[in-house]
């Protein structure tokens, strides 16, 4: 080597000339002589103050990039014939395990982040095994098997162009690991309050993961082993975000154009995209009213404060096939009650024979109504008089004339 090396490129050929030794010197000198001016290119961008980690840190470990060596040449792998195809299947188990996982967490995190459940935070356990067994097998058997693979060629030609969108984003990282963890809290966060104690066990489990990676993230650009994490948690990320800003838009949304907020109903849409009413999680389909003396009252039409009438479908029997069906629309209540054998609740027939379906309208009200009694005020009292004040007079009834007579 040239004196004009710089040290830090003399190490690092040093190190990938050691993991080439199993190939022909003469085709190794001709690798590194090919390699050679990209690599002082960059230890003059570093200077003399460079390191083995900081040119480890652009390229990845003189082993990994001696690997990528290999393939782009076609060069035979180190290992021994009889197990490279051992090797390659663990490698390509290993890849693609952690390409399900981060095209699997994407969805995942949306959904969870939309619905606001913590249950569903238990699908990550099986989620993190898969990721651990990856990344196990790639610290003990190195990067090698898997940066021979064919399939990761095209990304290994991607990673190797410099650009400066690619630069500006490496920029990002740090920042990137950060936000990670702040979203992820802020997710647990939101659990906590709308699930209690579900939601302090996901806070807990979240916070864990948070605290994981802004450790694990700046490992991943020197370690591969640790992209089995970093990669996946970036996804898991990324749909959590998009799922709470989506959940934000529908309440704002809602807020401005929902139905019916009065009393705990709320008028929405069924899945045929019909008006329904419910009240809390429960669907409304009849109503009944009663008087003060506890009796039904019939030909009720219900309107809101807006005095928009409160239409919903009307449905029936269908005399041919004896199905519940459709029959219009008013806001009129109660609806008689449909009597449906040999159907299911959704009106498809699931009878025995022809002759075990039908349907019929039951009119009238299906139970009785305990009314509350609400007492009568009280009579407002009367002040007491002061001492020689004559009582008021009580009115008397008015003389009645005598009737004349004939």
């Amino acid at each position: 080597m040239s004196t004009q090396t710089p040290a830090v490129v003399r190490d690092y050929l040093a190190r990938v000339r050691t993991a080439l030794a199993d190939l022909p010197p003469a085709e190794v000198d001709e690798i590194l002589e090919d390699v050679r001016p990209h690599l002082l290119e960059i230890g003059t961008e570093l200077g003399e103050e460079g390191t083995l980690a900081a040119m480890t840190e652009r390229l990845g470990s003189p082993e990994s990039y001696a690997a990528e060596l290999r393939a782009a040449g076609d060069y035979p792998a180190p290992e021994q014939a009889g197990s490279k195809g051992d090797s390659d299947l663990g490698a390509r188990l290993a890849v693609w395990s952690m390409a399900a996982m981060v095209v699997i967490l994407l969805p995942f995190g949306l959904f969870t982040a939309s619905s606001l459940s913590a249950e569903a935070l238990l699908l990550l356990v099986p989620a993190g095994a898969v990721l651990v067994a990856g990344g196990w097998y790639l610290a003990r058997h190195g990067d090698g098997a898997i940066n021979r693979l064919p399939e990761l060629k095209p990304l290994r030609t991607l990673a190797g162009r410099e650009s400066k969108a690619l630069s500006y984003l490496k920029s990002l990282r740090p920042a990137w690991w950060l936000l990670c963890a702040a979203v992820l809290v802020v997710f647990g966060l939101l659990l906590l309050v709308d699930e209690g104690r579900e939601g302090m066990l996901a806070l807990a489990v979240l916070a864990v993961i948070a605290a994981v990676i802004v450790w694990v993230g700046p490992k991943s650009v020197t370690d591969r082993k640790w992209l089995w994490l970093s990669l996946p948690v970036s996804a898991l990320v990324l749909g959590v975000s998009l799922g709470l800003v989506a959940e934000g838009v529908y309440k704002v949304a809602d807020g401005r154009y929902g139905g019916y907020g009065y009393g705990g109903y709320q008028m929405s849409n069924t899945v045929d995209g019909l008006p329904a009413l419910s009240y809390g999680n429960s669907q409304v389909e009849n109503i009944y009213a009663f008087d003060a003396q506890g009796k039904p009252l019939t030909e009720v039409y219900l309107f809101d404060q807006e005095g928009k009438p409160l239409t919903l479908p009307r449905y029936g029997c269908e005399a041919d096939t004896g199905a519940r069906q459709r029959k219009g629309a008013d806001n009129q209540f109660p609806r008689p009650e449909i009597d449906q054998y040999g159907y299911d609740d959704r009106g498809n027939y699931n009878g025995y024979n022809a002759y075990q379906a039908g349907c019929r309208e039951v009119p009238g009200v299906p139970f009785t109504a305990a009314i509350p009694k609400v007492p009568a005020p009280a009579p407002a009292p009367v002040p007491p008089s002061a001492p020689g004040t004559p009582a008021p007079a009580v009115p008397s009834a008015p003389a009645t004339a005598p009737t004349p007579t004939g």
